[in-house]
């Protein structure tokens, strides 16, 4: 009776039936896939992957069924049940289960057309325009866990990194690269004052307290040389900061290092570059000429406004004007510059006004193919200043915003800059040197004697530690505001100096302006058809 029953059983199941069968499963659960992956429906999406495993049983106990009589129907169905089985599991696992949107994302309007959205992640400085319907599937996936069908935007978001594997943890890899480069041994910096003294009395120095008519002896400089060559057989960069006081004023300290420096790099194939910061007071065609010489490839000069302003707030140790010498040595010695001379115009409440007049100034004497402004902010450094004349980060963010809108002809070149350590101050490859052979690890704190990290003619001391693990053992993932803040990576706990000493102004600038920025930059993009050099393509 039994074996009656089943021969009948398998007789009725002809390939015809069992197509029917199949096919009308199929129908039943392709409906709730289907709610499940545009209808944005997760509770859809979790009956689904039941009802693929309900189907795939029923698919089974028939196949057992058929097998004795057709194994070539078997053979086919089997095949197909399997292979879709891994296609919508692996779907699911890559949605659903392994992947996660990133913590670092920022989503802006587009204003030149309301049917896309901009999409910016911090943590790899991506930025993508991506339209309405794909939009609908990224914000499914970030607020249903709805899986993401478009394979080609799937892999766009994973490439931007605006999602990535769930097992992943972004502070960790933040962490990697901010020890990553902060121990790196393959360079050295070396920001070196060969003269603490300055023929300048700026109102705002936060050196003019500790000023004095010192130039580096030759003991220091053979201390200097040592230190290089220590360092010869493990580095592959040299890069030198001549700094000061006015570097210009012990130019020959500046030619007797460079030249011994140049010799060590020579012997172990260490490639070296090397830049000035000057008042540009003592900038002569000779002294351009001496620089060039001496592979000095960047110049920096400081000029702050009209020649009123400027007489105000630079003028010599005895009171007299500095601006046109300034403008006039720069004339005079544009051909010989190897490259652009970056101005920088220290900008506070008091010649906010005066910016755009530099740009002015420099255009009338022929200078904008020279030379490269761009806005500092003033700072209260050592209490060297008045508190009242200074911005606040964020309202210098809205100056330099607004100075860049007016007198950039590429925005994109404002484009945020991904951080691993800050600067030189927390890297383990830079230091700064005084005249008198102390050791500090930011230039703002050069004379003050509780600041220094070390000292070039004397044994290591205990106190030379605290300043310097204050700078190098800080890690902004670690702290309780910035490792929750999605400006992290581009900011990476803002400037180390004011950290410790100005606490309440130490965010990057960027963070008070990213949206500005990035809509504009966007927009310039798009409309010059040019691609992000820092990362992703457009998705829309």
């Amino acid at each position: 009776m039994t074996s009656s029953l089943l021969f009948h059983m398998v007789e009725v199941l002809n390939p015809a039936v069992f197509d029917n069968i199949h096919a009308e499963l199929h129908k039943l659960f392709d409906v709730v896939a289907e709610r499940a992956r545009v209808g944005g429906d997760v509770i859809f999406f979790q009956i689904g992957r039941y009802m693929i495993y309900f189907r795939y049983l029923v698919d089974i106990a028939l196949l057992i069924f058929y097998y004795i009589y057709n194994h070539t129907v078997v053979h086919y169905y089997a095949k197909e049940m399997v292979l879709e089985f891994m296609i919508w599991e692996g779907e699911a696992i890559m949605n659903d289960l392994n992947y996660k949107e990133s913590s670092y994302n920022f989503e802006f309007p587009y204003e030149d057309d309301e049917s896309k959205r901009i999409l910016y992640n911090s943590r790899t400085n991506a930025l993508a325009l991506i339209d309405k319907e794909k939009y609908t599937y990224f914000q499914n996936f970030k607020e249903r866990g709805q899986p993401i069908s478009d394979e080609k935007l799937l892999e766009d978001l994973k490439h931007g990194g605006y999602i990535l594997r769930d097992d992943i943890d972004e502070l960790e890899l933040i962490r990697f690269n901010l020890l990553q480069s902060r121990y790196n041994t393959s360079s050295l910096g070396l920001t070196i004052a060969p003269t603490s003294d300055c023929n300048f009395r700026c109102i705002y120095c936060y050196e003019k307290e500790s000023l004095k008519p010192v130039v580096m002896s030759g003991g220091v400089q053979e201390k200097v040389v040592e230190l290089v060559k220590a360092r010869a057989e493990s580095i592959m960069r040299l890069s030198v900061t001549w700094y000061g006081g006015e570097p210009l004023l012990a130019l020959d300290i500046i030619e007797n290092l460079t030249n011994k420096f140049l010799e060590i790099c020579e012997e172990h194939k260490i490639r070296y570059d090397a830049g000035i910061v000057t008042n540009g007071y003592l900038l002569t065609t000779k002294v351009a000429e001496r620089l060039k010489d001496l592979r000095i490839t960047h110049t920096q000069i400081t000029v702050d406004g009209a020649p009123e302003e400027h007489d105000k707030r630079r003028p010599l140790a005895g009171g007299q004007p500095t601006f046109h010498k300034i403008i006039s040595n720069l004339r005079a010695a544009k051909e010989i510059l190897p490259c652009k001379v970056s101005i920088r115009i220290n900008t506070d409440k008091d010649n906010a006004d005066q910016v755009d007049e530099v740009l002015k100034i420099l255009k009338e004497n022929d200078l904008n193919d020279v030379a490269y402004p761009y806005l500092g902010m003033v700072e209260n450094s050592n209490d060297c200043y008045a508190e009242s004349s200074c911005y606040h980060p964020e309202e210098f963010s809205a100056v330099e915003y607004d100075y860049r809108i007016r007198n950039s002809s590429d925005i994109s070149n404002s484009y945020p800059r991904l951080i691993a350590n800050s600067c030189g101050a927390d890297s383990n490859s830079n230091l700064v040197i005084n005249a008198d052979g102390k050791l500090y690890k930011c230039w703002n704190d050069i004379g003050v004697e509780e600041r220094t990290v070390g000292d070039l003619l004397a044994p290591a001391s205990d106190a030379a530690m605290v300043p310097l693990l204050q700078y190098l053992m800080y890690d902004p993932t670690h702290d309780s505001e910035c490792s929750k803040c999605k400006y992290l990576p581009i900011c990476m706990g803002g400037c180390p100096s004011r950290r410790l000493f100005r606490k309440d102004t130490r965010c990057n600038v960027m963070r008070y302006r990213l949206k500005d920025y990035i809509c504009v930059i966007s927009l310039y993009l798009k409309n010059n058809k040019i691609k992000p050099a820092n990362k992703d393509d457009d998705v829309a």
